[in-house]
C-alpha cells in the first residue's frame, strides 16, 4: 500500500489532467494565488497536513526526512488534533514499530520499546531526560508542535542510551502573528477536557512574543473506581536581541491525581481470567500523584551563510506518590480470594541539561557541505523511599465480587533512603558531505563520560563511584538519490549503556555495546506533501551481564541478543482533503549467547512480531457532503507473552492477537470551528493489552469509547 497508493494516485491526477486539457479555455476560471512558505523551523502548526516539512531528531540540523538517514516517524500537530489524541503514549501506540507497556490504570506509568528495546529517554526539544516507568509518558500532547520518533541507535545526541531509540517532543513557540484555539470535549466515562492556546506579539515590530497554553482534563474510567485528573499550564516567551540572535525562555507544570491501580491477576497457571472489564484488583483509598515542572533557556544566534550558533539549558522536576494496595497472589479458582500487599513509595528526580552547539555551511571542491560540533553536560539527582506489608499485609479480596470499601493499612514511607547522581558529559560531532551531485555522506561520532554514584541517604554511606571508561559512539551514513523523488541510504551506529553489575574481583563490567545497521528508501511525492519509507535493520548487543557459570553469585559480559526486522511507513495528503498514515513493522528478537537454556529464545517477548496502524480522514471540500468528514484507523499487534518465575517453576502467560477499529465524523460549522464525533474500538473488542505476572499487571485494553469534541481557532 506504501507505494501503490501515491503511484496510482499520481496517475489518476495525470489523467484529470490530460482531460482537462481538452476543455475549451473558455470554461477556465482564474484561481487566488497560493502564496506558500517554508518554515524553517519544521514547524507542522497551520500545515494541516500529516506529513512533517522538517525534523530535528538525530541531527539537530532541521532537515527533511528523506535526508534523514534513519527510520524516522512524525506525528504531527495535524494528526494530534484530528485524532484528539492527548498522551504521550497514546501516540507512540499508533506510530510504527512502537510498543507501549502499562504500569498503572490510568496509563501514566509506561515502558516504552522499539525494536525490542526500552526507550532510555525522551529528548524535549533535543535535550534528553531520563524515562522511567513512574514518570514522563503522562506528559500531555497540548504542549508540543510535533513528536518526532527515531528507531535505531540516538547516541550520537544523547550519549548514553538503549540502541531501541529516542523520542523528541517538540515545543510550540511564541509566534507573533496574534493567533490561537480552544476546544472542549465529552466522552465516555464522565470525560471532560478543556483546553486554550494563545499567541501574541507583546511590542508593536513584534521583536517579543509569547505564548500561553492550558489544560484542565477530569476523566473516569471503565475500571471501578479509577480516575485521572489532570491540569497543565505551559508559558514562553521570545525576545529578539537582534535580528539574528533570539532568546527564548518557558516553563510548564502538569499535575496528575489519580487511583493507583496495578491491574489484574491470572490463575496460578498463568490463564486469563474471564473478568469483567471494570474490575479493579484494589481498594478505593488507593491514591497516586505525579506532578512533573520544567523550566527552560534558549539562546539562538543565526550566522551569515546559513549557519546557527545555539545555547539550551532546561531543568526537570519531576515527583510521585503512591499509596494502596496490590495483587500479591493468584485467585482460588473456586472461591476468586486473592492475597493483597500494601505498598506506598515516594520518588523526587532532578534533570538538568546544557548544550551548546554550532553548525554552518562550508565550501570544498566547489560544493557545499554541513558540519556540526557540540559539547553537552547533564545531571540527574534521583532520591525514593518506599515501604510494603508482608505478604497478605493488605488483607485479602475476592476477584469474582470485589469490596472495595476495606480501610488500607497503615504505612510509614519515611524519608528519603536512596539516592542515585549521575553526571554524563560528551562531545559530538558530524560532518555532511556532498562530493557529487547524487550523494551525500554522514560521519558522525560521540566521545561520552559518565559517573553513577549510589548512597545511603540515611546513613550518609556511598557506595563505589561507578565511573566507565569514556565511551566513543560512531556514526556513518551513506544516501543516494535515485531521482527527484526517492532516496536510498545505508546507516551504522553504536550505543553502550553502563552496566551495574560485577565480576568475581567486585569490579564492574565493561559498558553493554550495541550497533546497528540498516538500509532503506525514502520518497517524497506530491511536492513534498506524502513521504513513505521502507527499511530493513539489525540490531546486536553485545557483552550484556549474565552469571558466572563458576561463580553464580557473580556476573560476566558474555551476553548477547540480536533484534531484526522490516518497517514500511506512509503518511501525508494522497490528494486534497484526504490525508493518511498507515505503518506496518516486523520485529523478530533472539537471545544468541546467554545460559544454555535460553539460547535461541525471543529476546523481547512483549515486542508483537507484527505490529499495523492505521489512520486516514477524508475532507468533502464541494457538492453535496461539503463541510463534512469522515475518518477511521486501525490498530493490529499480533501475540505476545510474558514469562514469570524462574528455574523450572516458569509460568507462560499468552496475550493474544487482537485488532481494534477507530472511526470518526466531523463537521465543519464555519471556517474557523469544527465539530467531531469520534469512536475508538469501534466494534468492542475485548482484549489483553498487557499481561505480565500471575498476581498483578494484566490490563484489558479500552472498550468501547465515545469522545465528542468541539474545536475553535481565531
Amino acid at each position: 500500500m506504501a507505494w501503490a497508493v501515491p503511484f496510482s494516485v499520481a496517475h489518476a491526477q495525470q489523467g484529470n489532467t490530460a482531460n482537462n486539457d481538452s476543455v475549451s479555455n473558455a470554461s477556465t476560471t482564474t484561481l487566488p494565488a497560493v502564496h506558500v512558505t517554508a518554515v524553517s523551523d519544521g514547524s507542522s502548526e497551520h500545515t494541516g497536513s500529516y506529513a512533517a516539512q522538517a525534523v530535528t531528531i538525530g541531527s539537530k540540523i532541521p532537515q527533511t526526512v528523506r535526508e534523514t538517514p534513519f527510520s524516522i516517524s512524525v506525528v504531527t500537530r495535524q494528526r494530534l488534533d484530528d485524532q484528539n489524541i492527548t498522551k504521550i503514549e497514546d501516540v507512540l501506540k499508533q506510530t510504527t514499530g512502537m510498543t507501549v507497556t502499562r504500569f498503572d490504570g490510568g496509563g501514566n506509568a509506561n515502558n516504552i520499546m522499539a525494536r525490542g528495546f526500552a526507550i532510555g529517554s525522551i529528548q524535549l526539544d533535543g535535550l534528553p531526560i531520563s524515562q522511567a516507568t513512574n514518570y514522563t509518558t503522562a506528559l500531555d500532547t497540548s504542549l508540543y508542535d510535533r513528536i518526532e520518533v527515531l528507531r535505531g541507535p540516538a547516541g550520537l545526541l544523547q550519549g548514553a542510551g538503549e540502541p531501541g531509540g529516542t523520542i523528541n517532543l517538540v515545543r510550540k513557540r511564541a509566534r507573533a502573528d496574534f493567533a490561537g484555539n480552544a476546544a472542549v470535549m465529552l466522552g465516555s466515562w464522565d470525560a471532560r477536557r478543556g483546553e486554550f492556546d494563545v499567541t501574541s506579539k507583546l511590542v508593536e515590530s513584534g521583536a517579543i512574543r509569547a505564548r500561553v497554553v492550558g489544560i484542565v482534563d477530569n476523566r473516569d474510567s471503565y475500571v471501578d473506581l479509577v480516575k485521572n485528573d489532570k491540569t497543565v499550564a505551559y508559558g514562553t516567551i521570545e525576545m529578539d536581541l537582534s535580528p539574528q540572535t533570539t532568546l527564548s525562555l518557558g516553563a510548564s507544570q502538569q499535575k496528575l491525581d489519580t487511583v493507583r491501580d496495578l491491574g489484574l491477576p491470572t490463575y496460578a497457571n498463568g490463564t486469563l481470567i474471564d473478568l469483567p472489564r471494570s474490575t479493579f484488583a484494589g481498594r478505593s483509598g488507593n491514591t497516586q500523584k505525579q506532578e512533573t515542572s520544567e523550566m527552560f533557556a534558549e539562546l539562538e544566534h543565526r550566522l551569515s551563510g546559513g549557519g546557527l550558533m545555539k545555547l539550551s539549558a532546561r531543568e526537570v522536576d519531576r515527583y510521585t506518590y503512591d499509596y494502596g494496595v496490590r495483587g500479591n497472589s493468584a485467585p482460588n479458582p473456586l472461591t476468586g480470594l486473592m492475597n493483597l500487599q500494601g505498598a506506598a513509595s515516594e520518588r523526587t528526580t532532578t534533570n538538568r541539561n546544557l548544550d551548546a552547539y554550532i553548525t554552518t555551511p562550508f565550501e570544498l571542491g566547489g560544493r557545499t557541505h554541513r558540519a556540526l560540533v557540540g559539547v553537552s553536560y547533564s545531571t540527574e539527582d534521583d532520591k525514593t523511599a518506599s515501604t510494603t506489608t508482608g505478604a497478605a499485609g493488605g488483607g485479602t479480596l475476592n476477584i469474582f465480587q470485589p469490596n472495595y470499601n476495606v480501610a488500607l493499612p497503615v504505612m510509614n514511607i519515611g524519608p528519603y533512603t536512596a539516592g542515585v547522581n549521575q553526571t554524563q558529559a560528551g562531545l559530538y560531532g558530524q560532518v555532511q558531505l556532498k562530493p557529487w551531485d547524487r550523494w551525500t555522506f554522514l560521519l558522525g561520532g560521540r566521545v561520552s563520560r559518565w559517573e553513577t554514584e549510589s548512597r545511603n541517604l540515611i546513613t550518609g554511606v556511598s557506595a563505589p563511584v561507578q565511573k566507565p571508561k569514556p565511551q566513543f559512539t560512531p556514526l556513518t551514513a551513506a544516501i543516494f538519490e535515485l531521482n527527484d523523488h526517492s532516496s536510498l541510504y545505508g546507516s551504522y551506529a553504536e550505543t553502550f549503556v553502563a552496566q551495574t553489575a560485577i565480576d568475581v574481583n567486585k569490579n564492574l563490567l565493561p559498558a553493554r555495546t550495541g550497533s546497528q545497521i540498516e538500509f532503506g528508501i525514502k520518497s517524497e511525492f506530491f511536492n513534498k506533501r506524502l513521504n513513505t519509507h521502507l527499511a530493513v535493520f539489525r540490531i546486536l548487543d553485545n557483552d550484556r551481564a549474565i552469571a558466572d557459570p563458576n561463580v553464580p553469585t557473580a556476573s560476566i559480559a558474555g551476553g548477547e541478543v540480536r533484534s531484526q526486522g522490516l518497517e514500511a511507513e506512509i503518511s501525508g495528503q494522497i490528494r486534497p482533503g484526504w490525508e493518511l498514515t498507515a505503518g506496518y513493522a516486523y520485529t523478530d528478537t533472539k537471545i544468541l549467547k546467554a545460559a544454555v537454556s535460553d539460547i535461541g529464545q525471543i529476546f523481547s517477548p512483549g515486542t508483537p512480531k507484527h505490529n499495523v496502524n492505521l489512520w486516514t480522514k477524508h475532507t468533502w471540500r464541494d457538492g453535496a457532503f461539503k463541510r463534512w468528514s469522515v475518518a477511521g484507523g486501525l490498530r493490529a499487534v499480533s501475540d505476545t507473552y510474558a514469562l514469570s518465575g524462574s528455574g523450572n517453576n516458569i509460568i507462560r502467560i499468552n496475550a493474544p492477537a487482537y485488532t481494534v477499529v477507530n472511526a470518526q465524523v466531523g463537521y465543519q460549522i464555519s471556517p474557523t470551528t469544527s465539530l467531531s464525533l469520534t469512536v475508538n474500538n469501534l466494534f468492542d473488542k475485548t482484549y489483553y493489552e498487557k499481561v505480565s505476572l500471575p498476581s498483578r499487571q494484566n490490563f484489558y485494553g479500552e472498550p468501547r469509547a465515545v469522545m465528542l469534541a468541539l474545536r475553535t481557532a481565531w
